[in-house]
């Protein structure tokens, strides 16, 4: 059978229920059940609740669904005829529809519904029918339904009847009410001339309708539109994949429709696309433009434009992207599409602040000036056009902006609050960006309990309404909480426990990876399983160079991060030195963000102490938490308040060393990173243990003195070795037990001393079996 245009089997049953609506007293309880269900069912447009309820009406989708559905929504409603329910005034006006004539009086009748009642019922007395207003939802779905009849020729007619009564057979036998009506069989006109099946002439009307028993639902063009356009929904939305099972049926659907449909080439677009297979997603992009230029539909055209940027840019080319987002907003403003133009204002201001050396490269300056006017720009056009997601995705861009530059965190929360009350307000369901923003603010604040409790309250509560980058994203943070406390089994269990469809995107499984990757490499330089690093870093390093999407910009800066960590490790110095310098002189090109130029600058400063230049490294450590101390990058601070101090010790100024660990210490441990604790606990250690060596061994409160500092300085060294071991930090805790090893020596305990070096090469060796055994 052709595929029908508009009318099926479905929207027939559809319009007797809604003329069971308009021409029956129906109890209140029943009235939103009943226009919820017939409006998801013939409109688009639908709000997501009466599409809930519809959902939960019937099992299948809202376009397709079997005779079911209506049992669903009917049978617990009483009508106005004592012992009957609505189900059962549907069948029998179901049944009524028993000839071919009766279904043509149906679509003629349906007029009556459309006109005003007569003008006495005005006064005071009710009306014996609803009248549909001809612009409602209701009075669309009738009155496009009756044009499609009349437009039908009678072979089509003449199917459509046929599907109908196979549609409708299984309540044959829902009801003994219906006895009477059903007894006469599929057609009236034919019971009365006495054929029965077996006769050639019922054969010829009513015989296929066996073969077709196990054919799937109907589906019309109209529905199969409504079908593409949920799945670009999703897709947009979502940034997900159609399911394979999907796949097929799609394609199945399409071919046996016979048309070709312009949502077909998106869809298969975006599924190429989300899978890295760029030769088909250009292919069916192409086949997208070529529908627009043959129809001269122009916003097709624009649009097709703006998805021919996105993905050059996501292919690395950005002169090409540039080149066709000027043509989109050149196309854009002719056609006055506000929608358009600021979605591109906003993705060309995003692109440029994401890849600054690629669209510098290519000759890109800023349209909108500065990133802080651009957003001014976008701010003050949403709110013109009405667009709150346009505004509620700049506000967070805001609060984005300023916790990059360093800027006041409160005015950064009222940006992110000002957002969130719009969200709620609007109904724009952004929650999943606002949580992690806000989990990132957490996280420089040093609380990082809240930032895990966002990501999980995302993950929990709003996990099927957030794109799947953000899922990942929640998910990845909460892995790198993870590993701060040295539990990286259980942050690489999570990762790896991501739903499959995730791994269907080549984009998200290359995120995936890398994360698994980075927290392998950082554990293994904290157990000097220098074989594995270096084969992490060598897998790694052409992951994430050039990183390709923004989404992995901050796992790029990781990389290099535990890259030099590595060199710095191994003893290279001069290699970590240049790689130090070359990251520093890429963030200030790039106008990174300050956390990343704070971190530059400690891990400068940490090298300048390991070479013996503790003067040059005490200036850049200062600078450090100078800066972090303004932008309240509480972490950053933490460490370089660590630094200081170490440096500090280096320099024989072990009272203002200890002064300065003690004033962070009880903040730092609310953080939960054990490798940070660690070493701000080895640095006091220290320092008592060079307070120790200032006190006076002649006098006997001198000896006292040195004594107590040295009990204090074994304390702290208990301590580092609980945080190092949590971390697996083996050269860290070797180091504690030779301090204890020395400590007991400079008392005079020879076996103790002997112990604490025998304790010492068994951690050793059962860290090496370790790494052996992998």
């Amino acid at each position: 059978m052709v595929t029908p245009r508009y009318l099926t089997a479905q929207k027939i049953s559809l319009l007797v229920l809604t003329r069971l609506y308009c021409s029956s007293t129906l109890p209140s309880s029943a009235t939103i059940p009943i226009l919820s269900f017939i409006l998801s069912s013939t409109s688009p447009s639908t709000s997501p609740s009466a599409r809930n309820q519809s959902a939960s009406a019937s099992p299948n989708n809202t376009t397709s669904f079997s005779i079911d559905a209506f049992e669903h929504v009917l049978q617990g409603h009483a009508s106005s005829m004592p012992g009957r329910t609505l189900l059962d005034l549907f069948l029998k006006h179901m049944w009524e529809l028993n000839s071919f004539d009766a279904l043509h009086n149906l679509f003629d009748n349906l007029g009556e519904l459309l006109i005003p009642p007569p003008p006495g019922t005005r006064d005071g007395e009710a009306p014996d029918r609803i009248c549909l207003s001809r612009a409602s939802p209701l009075g669309a779905f009738v009155r496009r339904a009756r044009l499609e009849f009349n437009r039908v020729q009678f072979d089509d007619s003449m199917k459509l009847w046929s599907s109908f009564i196979k549609y409708r057979s299984p309540t044959a036998q829902w009801t003994k009410r219906l006895a009477g009506l059903a007894s006469s069989g599929i057609d009236v006109v034919a019971a009365e001339m006495g054929l029965q099946p077996g006769d050639d002439v019922y054969e010829v009307a009513y015989g296929h309708l066996e073969e077709q028993d196990e054919e799937g639902e109907e589906l019309s063009l109209n529905d199969l539109d409504w079908i593409l356009e949920f799945q670009l929904d999703r897709l947009q939305r979502f940034g997900s994949r159609v399911p394979e099972a999907m796949q097929s049926q799609l394609r199945s659907m399409i071919s046996s429709s016979g048309h070709v449909h312009r949502q077909a080439h998106l869809v298969y677009f975006f599924d190429a696309w989300k899978a890295g297979d760029y030769t088909s997603a250009f292919d069916n992009l192409h086949r997208y433009y070529d529908y627009a230029m043959q129809t001269r539909e122009k916003i097709h055209y624009q649009y097709a434009l703006l998805h021919m940027a996105i993905l050059q840019a996501d292919f690395g080319c950005f002169g090409e992207a540039i080149a066709a987002i000027n043509e989109t907003i050149a196309t854009a403003r002719e056609n006055q599409d506000m929608t358009c133009l600021s979605f591109s204002l906003s993705w060309l201001n995003h692109i440029s602040k994401a890849f600054p050396k690629q669209m510098k490269g290519t000759g890109y300056i800023g349209m909108l000036g500065s990133e802080r006017d651009a957003l001014t720009f976008l701010k003050a056009k949403a709110r013109e056009t009405k667009m709150w997601n346009l505004l509620s995705a700049t506000l967070l861009n805001e609060a984005k902006l300023c916790l990059a530059a360093g800027d006041s965190v409160p005015r950064a929360l009222e940006y992110i609050y000002q957002s969130s009350h719009l969200n709620i307000k609007e109904h724009i369901s952004s929650h999943g960006s606002q949580m992690l923003l806000q989990s990132t603010l957490y996280s420089r604040l040093g609380i990082p309990h809240l930032a895990n409790a966002h990501c999980e309250l995302l993950l929990d509560c709003y996990e099927h309404s957030c794109p799947i980058d953000e899922r990942v994203r929640a998910v990845g943070r909460r892995a790198f909480i993870l590993s701060q406390s040295g539990r990286y089994d259980e942050a690489i269990s999570a990762l790896k426990s991501m739903d499959p469809p995730v791994y269907k995107s080549l984009k998200f499984y290359q995120h995936i990876l890398l994360s698994t990757g980075l927290i392998k490499l950082k554990r293994a330089i904290r157990r000097s399983d220098y074989s594995a690093a270096t084969h992490l870093l060598s897998t790694l390093k052409p992951a994430s160079d050039p990183a390709s999407d923004p989404l992995d910009s901050e796992l790029s800066f990781l990389l290099h991060e535990a890259h030099i960590d590595y060199l710095t490790s191994r003893g290279s110095y001069p290699e970590a030195f240049s790689a130090i310098s070359s990251l520093a002189q890429s963030l200030t090109e790039d106008n990174a963000d300050i956390l990343q130029r704070v971190a530059v600058l400690l891990m400068k400063a940490e090298l300048f102490r390991k070479v013996g230049k503790p003067e040059r490294g005490f200036s850049v450590a200062l600078r450090a938490a100078s800066v972090a101390f303004k932008a309240r990058l509480m972490p950053s601070l933490w460490v370089s308040v660590g630094v200081l101090a170490n440096l500090l010790n280096g320099l024989g100024e072990y009272g203002s060393a200890r002064r300065m660990l003690e004033g962070v210490l009880p903040q730092a441990l609310e953080n939960a990173d054990h490798m940070l604790n660690g070493t701000l606990y080895a640095h006091l250690g220290d320092s008592y243990i060079g307070l120790a060596g200032q006190c006076d061994a002649e006098s006997q409160a001198g000896v006292r003195s040195r004594w107590a500092n040295v009990a204090k300085a074994e304390l702290y060294i208990d301590r580092t070795r609980e945080c190092f071991k949590k971390c697996s930090f083996l050269d860290g805790e070797c180091e504690q037990l030779m301090k204890k090893a020395l400590i007991a020596k400079l008392r005079g305990d020879e076996k103790l001393a002997e112990e604490w070096a025998q304790n010492h090469n068994q951690v050793w060796e059962k860290g090496m079996r370790m790494n052996e055994e992998g």
